[in-house]
């Protein structure tokens, strides 16, 4: 096949092609530029390598780059590009894509492909790559084939791909760019004159109309504030804080929402309420007259089995970028506006209810405390340990399964700066420690990991990328997936076989070929060995091993005790 440029300037337009892309998505915001080696993608990788504003890591799993890239993402609040070639290569991001859709966390997707001539038509690695994430995706487009007259659309491509990563929903787009060979520049041509668009970002304030209404209806009235999971950006604590005192209401802040750790009033945070709740008496007095929600639903189903008894109240949902997260389908008031300003527009709107109501949650509270120091099961001295030794400003990365719900029953929150996530869009124990990872790439405070054993395993390939970082992993070891203990299906014969699925296999072996720091540790032993790693160099992995039969026991006999006194 003839085409009108010669071969080496083909290459060299391919080049300068992504260049211009790459210029616009410094211009959008991206720093971060995670490759995965590949023929295809060479213009690509070459200009983002050499772009002095770029900041480039190359991970050879494409799977264990898109999880890295959410993670980049999910602690500095940019938008993080990927580049693979094509085929199958860039099916591996499926998982992380899905993550960061449902969380809405901005990435970037730079598939290279195959030029249209040699598609459908038996050529080698290559597959239908585009609209290959769906509706995951806010943004979706096949660039043309490179073109010197178009570099300035190119470019305006790769900075409208940054902008719609951030809003009006946060979240995963794709770039689909096909390469006609040769792809190895002679010359690395740059093009020129390319004036990228300046971005910016609304802030929406609440409907006064709207504000107004929504007070009326819970000015003095007994009622809940839930803050759930952050979803993307952090709940304004300090906002949320001060129109809880307003309405002498409590807040019921999931560990996610991060509003149990921090310098705001946290007087009437209430961070025991799943343990509260197991009450039946108690959730029978407390029952409110209004809900008022920020952030995602929370972690705990005993708190979103109580949500789901609350008929024929008010329940106020307030999210920036109207995303409908109710799976109760009880919303009767959807404020789409900056949480921060709802919060503020409320409070001086409203006046408290009776302090009787919010006395009540903190009287239960503290009965809860008093028990579970009395019944505390090993995980909750545990958690109290690990939360309470961190550094300030730490990232704690939670797995899912257990981690989050020992987080969710026992951390009581302090008043240093702690910043908990997870990975809780889809809630998969894939990809954590690549996002573990992602997260120490992007930030310079302690980044720490709490996750299972199975957690570990499912993606302890991604430990190749650990060169060069600084994070702690405490992985808790039940022996399998400890969570269906929990669970009905603990009592099926096949409990082990299909659900628990004790593993065999030699983790500090495998740990330690990795060149990770490997330490077996203790509960006794776990605040000095957390202080030290989360101080020193390199990544390191603390092993603490838990006898599953004993957990469950401890936990049931707590579960008992909270559910009578």
């Amino acid at each position: 096949m003839r085409h009108a440029q010669p071969m080496k300037d083909n290459a060299d337009l391919n080049y300068a092609w992504a260049w211009a892309i790459c210029e616009g998505l410094r211009a959008g915001g991206v720093l971060q530029v995670i490759i995965s080696p590949g023929s295809r993608s060479t213009p690509l990788a070459l200009a983002a390598f050499r772009h002095p504003e770029l900041q480039t890591r190359v991970i050879l799993d494409e799977r264990t780059a898109a999880f890295f890239a959410l993670g980049a993402a999910k602690a500095s609040g940019r938008p993080t590009a990927l580049i693979a070639t094509s085929g199958t290569a860039v099916s591996e991001w499926l998982p992380a894509v899905t993550e960061a859709d449902l969380a809405r966390i901005p990435l970037i997707l730079l598939s290279a492909d195959r030029p249209p001539e040699l598609r459908q038509c038996g050529a080698n690695q290559t597959t239908r790559q585009t609209d290959l994430f769906g509706n995951s995706c806010r943004f979706s487009m096949e660039l043309p084939l490179p073109e010197q007259g178009l570099y300035a659309a190119a470019c305006r491509f790769a900075v409208q791909a940054a902008g719609s990563a951030h809003w009006p929903l946060p979240g995963p787009v794709h770039l689909n760019i096909p390469f006609r060979e040769p792809l190895t520049p002679v010359d690395f041509p740059l093009p020129d004159n390319l004036q990228p668009a300046h971005l910016s970002r609304p802030v929406l304030d609440p409907n006064p109309e709207h504000l107004d209404r929504v007070a009326q209806a819970i000015s003095s009235r007994p009622g809940i504030i839930v803050c759930g999971p952050e979803t993307g950006t952090a709940l304004p604590a300090h906002e949320i804080a001060v129109l809880a005192n307003r309405l002498n209401a409590p807040i019921l802040a999931d560990p996610l929402s991060n509003l149990r750790d921090g310098s705001h009033d946290r007087s009437q945070v209430i961070a025991l309420y799943d343990l509260a709740l197991r009450n039946p008496s108690f959730a029978g007095e407390v029952r409110p007259q209004w809900v008022l929600r920020f952030g995602a639903m929370p972690v705990s189903k005993t708190l979103n089995q109580f949500l789901e008894g609350l008929d024929g109240i008010r329940h106020i949902l307030v999210d920036a970028h109207g995303r409908w997260a109710d799976p109760l389908h009880q919303t009767t008031d959807l404020l789409q506006a900056d949480p921060a300003g709802v919060a503020q527009g409320l409070g001086s709107r409203v006046s408290p209810a009776d302090e009787d109501y919010l006395q009540r949650w903190k009287n239960q509270q503290k009965r809860v405390r008093e028990i579970i120091d009395e019944e505390a099961p090993e995980e909750k001295q545990l958690i109290d340990t690990l939360t309470l030794t961190l550094p300030e400003n730490t990232l704690l990365l939670s797995g899912n399964s257990l981690p989050i719900r020992q987080l969710d029953w026992f951390h009581r929150g302090r008043e240093r700066p702690l910043r908990i996530t997870c990975n809780r869009g889809a809630s998969g124990i894939d990809g954590n420690i690549a996002t573990l990872l992602g997260m120490a790439s992007a930030c310079r405070q302690p980044v720490v990991g709490l996750l299972g054993d199975l957690t570990l395993i499912h993606d302890i390939g991604s430990l190749a990328a650990a060169k060069g970082l600084n994070a702690t992993l405490l992985v808790l070891d039940n022996g399998g997936g400890g969570i269906f203990d929990h669970l009905p299906q603990a009592v099926l014969p096949e409990h082990d076989a299909l659900f628990s699925t004790p593993n065999e296999v030699d983790i500090p072996a495998i740990v330690q070929g990795f060149g990770v720091d490997y330490l077996p540790t203790t509960p006794g032993q776990l605040a000095n060995h957390i202080s030290e790693a989360a101080n020193s160099h390199g990544v390191s992995l603390l092993h603490l091993q838990l006898t599953r039969s004993t957990s469950l026991a401890q936990h049931k006999r707590l579960w008992t005790r909270l559910n009578v006194e």
